[in-house]
């Protein structure tokens, strides 16, 4: 995968800002089979955060978060699929696992791969994101607000809060997404990120991100890997801008579940896919 390349995009975004909606919507589009039809939207966006150390490139290691953004055709609303980490699957070759052992066994391939399997969705573009650079973003955002409501003290993930309104710089937002020291462990800490990624888009996907994109996207092509195209920032951007929050966000159902002394949550691929159907669309 290419990492971004040039501050440039910003300056293309903004001059292309009317003229792309116009063709998105109005051009035909040639398909595989070369019939050609009008553009339809939907697609499927794969984020991983990867659990790196502090200031290592390499992009290996586990993925600490698994995330789909699904955009879907036009007058539908969006949704925002998580998987938990912890979901057990056959791993070619290396047998029963964790999901999220699977981009360390076969990078993007047998993550897409599973991530299908258990659910039905073929992923279109993937971008794999460190620490550092969730961090470096939350930071040129200028922090996010976010009302704690329970003690949260975790000293593997950094969190130290008592409940309180916060106004959260990148290390305190990693260390509450990454937060595990609750009764619900990986599950709450999904609820967390959910409502981490839905404050930052109420609090800061408006037209005043656009003197920032320079700098954000300096950071994201030093601190992720992505196959993403410059129409998939500009239509994500564009979605982001005017949903207001109003974005679907689930988590594939699971149960918790102990085998030879690992902690796994079960997922019945049937029972994920017919839980999904209201939301892909």
């Amino acid at each position: 995968m290419s990492r971004i390349r040039g501050c440039f995009i910003t300056l293309v975004i903004i001059v292309l800002l009317g003229s792309l909606v116009l063709l998105c919507v109005a051009l035909p589009q040639k398909e595989q089979d070369g019939t050609i039809s009008f553009f339809s939207p939907s697609r499927d966006l794969l984020f991983l955060g990867l659990d790196e150390r502090e200031g290592s490139k390499e992009f290996k290691g586990r993925t600490d978060t698994i995330l789909i953004f699904h955009i879907s055709n036009w007058g539908e609303k969006d949704c925002l699929i998580s998987i938990p980490r912890d979901t057990r699957v056959s791993l070619e070759g290396h047998g029963w696992n964790k999901i999220n052992a699977a981009y360390v066994y076969g990078g993007e391939d047998m993550i897409k791969n599973e991530i299908h399997e258990l659910t039905g969705i073929n992923i279109d573009k993937t971008m794999v994101l460190n620490f550092d650079g969730f961090k470096r973003i939350i930071n040129i955002l200028g922090g996010v607000e976010i009302e704690i409501t329970e003690p949260l003290h975790d000293p593997l993930s950094g969190a130290n809060f008592d409940p309180g309104i916060y106004n959260m710089d990148g290390e305190q937002a990693l260390s509450f997404a990454r937060c595990r020291a609750t009764a619900r462990a990986d599950l709450d800490r999904i609820d967390r990120q959910q409502h981490l990624l839905n404050e930052i888009i109420k609090q800061k996907a408006n037209f005043g991100i656009i003197p920032k994109l320079p700098q954000i996207i300096s950071v994201l092509n030093e601190e992720t890997m992505s196959d993403f195209s410059l129409y998939d920032y500009f239509s994500m951007s564009l979605i982001l801008l005017f949903s207001s929050g109003d974005i679907d966000k689930v988590t594939i159902p699971t149960e918790a579940a102990n085998i030879e002394g690992i902690s796994y949550l079960i997922a019945d691929e049937k029972e994920v896919k017919e839980f999904l159907k209201p939301y892909i669309k």
